[in-house]
């Protein structure tokens, strides 16, 4: 990357920045993610945070923020879709269970569970709406609500932690694992 001159405007600079780097950060992150479509899709959004964030980022540094920042948001990625495939296969299990047993008690459990889950205390029942039937992502949760992904995946982890305990005491479910205290 060239020196830049006080002069230059930050859209001459960053539009520099843009031309240089956009198609290596694709190339990563589709070496990273084995999809090109989802590579410019994520590399998009990053050059999105890179121009919001310009002025902060020292000149001899941005290419390796990118850099870092694609790797970041390519790991995510990875993480939800294999959340997203545990989350399918379950599905898949559901289904079949669906056939083995009687399907009005499988729609009892999850009148159950949904009703669990509406009361839950705030902000947790809003997250686990997001998260699961609006299917948000973490990131996106956390920036809809100005908090971090951190807290967003605290507040998941306690809702389901409780709608197990809740569906356990109820006679809901029990899957065979002893209860954490």
């Amino acid at each position: 990357m060239s020196l830049f001159h006080k002069k230059d405007t930050k859209r001459e600079v960053f539009g520099q920045m843009f031309t240089e780097l956009y198609p290596r950060l694709v190339r990563y992150a589709t070496q990273l993610l084995g999809d090109g479509e989802e590579a410019r899709d994520i590399v998009g959004s990053v050059m999105e945070q890179a121009w919001k964030q310009f002025e902060k980022l020292e000149p001899e540094n941005r290419g390796a923020w990118l850099y870092t920042a694609a790797r970041n948001a390519c790991l995510n990625r990875l993480k939800h879709l294999q959340v997203e495939a545990t989350n399918l296969e379950a599905l898949r299990e559901a289904t079949r269970m669906d056939v083995a047993t009687d399907y009005r008690e499988h729609e009892r459990l999850l009148q159950q569970a949904e009703s669990i889950a509406r009361n839950l205390p705030e902000p947790t029942c809003t997250i686990l709406r997001l998260c699961y039937y609006e299917h948000k992502t973490y990131r996106e949760v956390a920036e809809q609500l100005g908090i971090s992904p951190d807290t967003v995946k605290k507040h998941i982890s306690k809702a389901l932690r409780t709608l197990r305990e809740a569906m356990t005491l109820k006679g809901g479910t029990d899957d065979g694992r002893e209860k954490r205290k």
